[in-house]
């Protein structure tokens, strides 16, 4: 018996002539404007997390030998020449770090094998083509991709021409070049309407290359393998309970043949093809590589409670990048920590409960507001930036630097009643069991501070803080906030 697909039941789509759809499109958009518009300041928002890396040899002596190191990183690697390879470097966040982490390590590797070559990286594949056909331009760019490529000559957009095309006079940039414009930047600041009525869409294409657009996606190529895994279900699904069994189904063979070629994922890509035709695309960044099915589904469905799809799933992949399998040997002599698969569950399992933005290691920043920190992702093997620590004297006999104590902070601070006269607080009330709230023996402030009062999104902050001795030998820090006139209890030192 067959089944229907939803498909099948849709209704039928009636034929439409060009000419409807063109009146269509002209109704809608106003004759006065242009049809076709580039804008480079717009390009971080269509691809906020993509990240590729160019790998480009300086001799076309050892091509297999560029291609065998961009194995080592990424699966998805697209060839162009040679000695060049373009690959996405996406999903290795965590386990080499940022951008410059990830160029570092690929730069280490090269040389380590004995490979020049010229490695960039940029959020779009055109983009690092570009900076690595020029020794001059930064290696790395994260951020404002049109400011990086202004200043290069105009000329390296000849290397992005599909093989085979030979320029002729009425090349768009070879006009370009009679009329002065000697750079990318000049060639992108032209407005493409113009662009378009004198040389065609040709000169578009050429200009969107100019401005770090990628014409395509990434292709990857059919020679290096790939570990996916897709399933067509009979009927939608649309909660997490049975959605586990075919994440089981689709990682027993993954994890198979990872096993087989000695290699674990560092990143997973999940897409989930929805009934109303829409893709819910999900990367989860694994902190050490795992290829065992069970961590995985369950990083899965985790990730999924706090991102569930919009509507019932249809079509499920999955994607696995590989990399090198971990070789672990414990010491004696240092204290057991948990395993990688053990703490990367245990972080998936509180992001779910808490949310990504409270879990993890605070950091602090560089900035005047008090107790200001950021929380990044936890990893007991790297050392803390930063630390609060005194250091001990040199000689045991030598008094070391006086320690003014520890500062017990209130998260959020308690708010409290404080009597001032003349200007001093003299009596502190808290209306809290077990905190200090009595007559002020001693008080040493005001120490005011203040900024952010530029920030229109309400973040500023002026306050006086004080240091109290109460009645009872407690020591606390109280503010009062000059914009509301409410007082706080901010910590006590121990």
């Amino acid at each position: 018996m067959k089944i229907p697909s939803y498909d099948d039941l849709a209704r039928s789509i009636p034929d439409i002539h060009p000419r409807d759809t063109f009146d269509q499109v002209t109704r809608l958009v106003p004759a006065t404007e242009p049809v076709v518009e580039i804008r480079p300041a717009t390009l971080e928002s269509r691809q906020p997390a993509a990240l590729f890396a160019c790998v480009m040899g300086r001799t076309d002596a050892q091509p297999g030998a560029v291609m065998a190191l961009a194995r080592e990183f990424s699966p998805r690697i697209e060839r162009h020449g040679a000695a060049s390879v373009v690959l996405d470097v996406s999903g290795l966040g965590r386990l080499l770090g940022d951008a410059h982490g990830i160029a570092a390590e690929l730069e280490r590797t090269a040389s380590d094998r004995g490979i020049k070559a010229r490695i960039t990286i940029a959020p779009t594949q055109t983009t690092t083509r570009l900076l690595a056909l020029c020794d001059d331009a930064p290696a790395v760019v994260t951020s404002d991709v049109a400011a990086a490529l202004a200043p290069l000559p105009l000329q390296l957009l000849e290397h992005l021409r599909p093989p085979g095309s030979t320029p002729t006079r009425s090349d768009p940039l070879v006009i370009m070049a009679r009329w002065g414009i000697r750079s990318v930047g000049e060639f992108a600041a032209l407005a493409a309407d113009e662009v378009s009525s004198r040389f065609g869409q040709p000169a578009v294409a050429l200009q969107r290359l100019a401005c770090g657009i990628d014409p395509r996606p990434l292709i990857p190529d059919p020679g290096v393998p790939r570990y996916v895994q897709f399933m067509e279900l009979e009927w939608p699904l649309d909660s997490l309970e049975p959605l586990s069994f075919v994440f089981a189904r689709l990682l027993e063979p993954l994890s198979s043949s990872l096993e087989r070629a000695d290699r674990a994922g560092a990143a997973i890509r999940l897409d989930l093809r929805l009934v109303d035709k829409s893709t819910h695309t999900r990367i989860l960044q694994l902190p050490a590589p795992i290829r065992d099915p069970r961590i995985l589904r369950t990083l899965l469905l985790l990730d999924l409670e706090s991102h569930p799809p919009s509507a019932a799933i249809d079509i499920v992949t999955i994607e696995v990048d590989p990399a090198p399998s971990r070789i672990v040997q414990y010491s004696l002599l240092q204290r057991a920590i948990p395993s990688a698969e053990t703490l990367a569950t245990l972080n998936a399992r509180l992001f779910a409960l808490v949310g990504e933005d409270r879990c993890g290691s605070p950091v602090l920043v560089d900035s005047h507001r008090p107790d200001a920190f950021v929380m990044e992702r936890f990893n007991p093997d790297e050392s803390p930036r930063s630390h609060l620590s005194t250091p001990a004297p040199e000689h045991p006999g030598t008094p070391g630097p006086w320690h003014p104590g520890t500062l017990r902070r209130f998260r959020p601070p308690v708010a409290i009643r404080v009597a001032v006269e003349r200007g001093r607080p003299v009596h502190v009330a808290i209306d809290r069991k077990g905190m200090p709230g009595r007559r002020v023996e001693q008080a040493a402030g005001p120490w005011r501070s203040s900024g952010d009062w530029w920030n229109a999104a309400g973040e500023h902050w002026d306050r006086d803080e004080w240091d109290v001795e109460v009645s009872d030998g407690s020591v606390c820090r109280i503010y009062v906030d000059r914009i509301s006139q409410q007082w706080f209890l901010e910590a006590v030192v121990d």
